[in-house]
């Protein structure tokens, strides 16, 4: 997988990166000049995961495949998306800094929302491009929605890159709710105010049947997972796993026909999760 950039002398690309339309001549910053909640967030967590003491999570206590060693949190935000990282360790990895998050605060709440950060660009984005007036106050109240999520979470839950992704989205559309007839833009732009509904029966479940059956590999189960259900986008996979976008598509597409075959030819499916299936 690629190494991650050294924070210190040049720091990863910002989320909002080629967003420039929307955000002012540079990222993270409106015309106006005023610098913005994602910017300062993005900062921040390069500073904390600096040698010669990044802020790290301790692959030793955290298993699940995870190196067995102390893991700089933006070479883990890079490593939770590569393809031998399965679902139960990226769980498992943001479950262990969600409660570092809970019990410390401070640069371990930083550290988890930046590791969340891509994802919660993807979200917040769109909306700030539409809403170009309230950018700044849609970013500020995303990050609000995380920390509440952050909160309120209970250890143990799955999906927790989704679930707290859509928090932090969440936060931001209440604001627009508030400030906004938000209904006829949303028709207007395209937007969504929840994840995309689960089909009837547990997707998840699904993927990790069709493995156990020979359907799919795990990775391609992966491929699918992360860019179906998580959203993340087929270019960004791509270059995260060392891969040309034009081969990773098609083999998207085998993946999903193979899968459509099979549950076109399945007639007992079952609705319910089980233990041990893929889970994000």
């Amino acid at each position: 997988m690629p190494a991650p950039l050294d924070a210190c002398t040049k720091h990863p690309a910002h989320p909002s990166a080629g967003r420039q339309a929307a955000h002012g001549d540079r990222p993270g910053v409106a015309r106006t000049g005023e610098v913005r909640p994602f910017d300062v967030l993005d900062r921040a967590f390069g500073l904390l995961v600096c040698e010669p003491a990044p802020l790290s999570l301790d692959g030793r206590a955290v298993g699940h495949g995870l190196p067995v060693r102390p893991i700089p949190l933006n070479a883990l935000r890079s490593l939770l998306l590569h393809p031998s990282v399965g679902f139960d360790a990226r769980d498992a990895a943001l479950t262990w800094l969600v409660g570092r998050a809970q019990a410390d605060g401070g640069a371990w709440l930083v550290g988890l929302a930046g590791v969340l950060l891509p994802g919660i660009g993807r979200r917040v984005y769109p909306l700030c491009r539409a809403f170009p007036r309230l950018a700044h106050d849609l970013e500020s109240e995303a990050l609000v929605g995380l920390l509440q999520a952050v909160g309120g979470w209970r250890l143990g839950q799955d999906r927790v890159a989704s679930r707290l992704v859509w928090a932090a989205a969440r936060g931001a559309h209440r604001l627009l709710r508030r400030e906004t007839t938000l209904s006829e833009r949303e028709a207007s732009v395209g937007l969504r105010l929840e994840p995309p509904p689960r089909p009837p029966a547990h997707g998840d479940l699904l993927l990790a049947q069709a493995v156990t059956a020979g359907v799919l590999s795990r990775v391609d189960a992966e491929l699918i997972a992360v860019t179906r259900v998580e959203e993340v986008p087929l270019r960004q996979l791509a270059a995260g796993w060392g891969t040309g976008y034009e081969a990773l598509r098609k083999r998207r597409y085998r993946a999903e026909a193979a899968l459509a075959r099979w549950l076109a030819a399945e007639r007992d499916v079952p609705t319910e999760p089980v233990a041990g299936g893929l889970v994000g």
